[in-house]
């Protein structure tokens, strides 16, 4: 073939090439992944929820792990330098403890192999999940004895209650998926829970219970909520300071109710303010750092 003639040549096959490539296949269309917040993975089943970004208290972190996830070693625990924020779920009753953690972390592989092994007395289970385009996601599941840990990415870890639906959110919420294992996280908890700061934040749902054991008085109010903040304190060490918002029922006992919860913190009227005829908002409470321990059943 003479040279003048190679180019038209090629170019004559690499469209014939282009061409059947086109007819002859189907480009796979790549899935992308949306980013999931952690917390979107928790359920409505508990009766207090939590929030403990590690630069707040990176020692309850890890003691909340080590408590929680029986059979971790207080090295193993001290991981907790690889996660950013904890959220927790929580469900006390006179002899035992029931929770949810789902947490914002940066955990390679190879460190879940090491801690979670056969070696350490962890089980596997595969689930495997499909997504959009027909193909699967195995996720893993570890288990020993009643404890449930997984980690379906590298920044997400989930531990205690309800692991595999918890994985079954983050599948269908990572895929755009239009229907979900389980329900959204009541807004009002959502949003507490949500705001971008590095104090610790609560939410009690079942406010009754936690009043009694922060006081240490059977407080009967018509409480819908609690919820508040703590902060480190600048004095103690061994403090924090709260602040507690109160959404009352019944806009009668608010006026009892701002009386007693002065007396039972120790709190003069102006740390105690009247936001609308059904909350309250309570400041300035110093709160030793073993109350909230004792309140996590630590």
């Amino acid at each position: 073939m003479k040279r003048h003639d190679i180019v038209p040549a090629l170019c004559r096959a690499s469209c014939a090439l282009l061409l059947a490539a086109g007819l002859g296949c189907k480009s796979v269309p790549v899935q992308t992944r949306e980013a999931v917040n952690p917390l979107d993975l928790l359920d409505n089943d508990s009766g207090f929820y939590l929030k403990i970004p590690t630069a707040a208290d990176a020692y309850l972190v890890a003691e909340l792990l080590q408590k929680y996830a029986d059979g971790l070693s207080a090295e193993d625990a001290a991981a907790a330098k690889r996660i950013d924020t904890v959220y927790a779920g929580l469900n006390r009753s006179r002899h035992s403890t029931d929770f949810q953690i789902a947490a914002a972390c940066s955990i390679p592989k190879i460190a879940v192999s090491k801690i979670f092994s056969k070696k350490n007395g962890w089980n596997q289970e595969r689930i495997p999940l499909p997504d959009p385009s027909g193909a699967e996601t195995t996720y893993t599941v570890f288990s020993r004895a009643a404890l449930r840990a997984a980690f379906p990415s590298e920044r997400i870890a989930v531990v205690g209650r309800g692991v595999p639906s918890m994985v079954g959110q983050y599948h269908a919420l990572s895929f755009h998926l239009e229907e979900t294992p389980q329900p959204p996280l009541d807004g009002r908890i959502y949003s507490w829970l949500s705001v971008p700061e590095t104090d610790i934040r609560f939410f009690a749902a079942k406010p009754l219970s936690f009043l009694t054991v922060l006081t240490g008085a059977n407080l009967n109010f018509k409480l819908a909520y609690a919820c508040g903040i703590l902060a480190a304190s600048s004095r103690r060490n061994d403090q924090y300071i709260m602040q507690l918002e109160f959404e009352f029922r019944d806009s009668r006992i608010v006026p009892a109710a701002k009386g007693a919860l002065g007396v039972a913190f120790g709190l003069t009227d102006s740390n105690i303010v009247q936001d609308s005829a059904t909350h309250l908002t309570v400041s300035h409470i110093n709160i030793q750092k073993e109350q909230l321990r004792a309140m996590l059943a630590l």
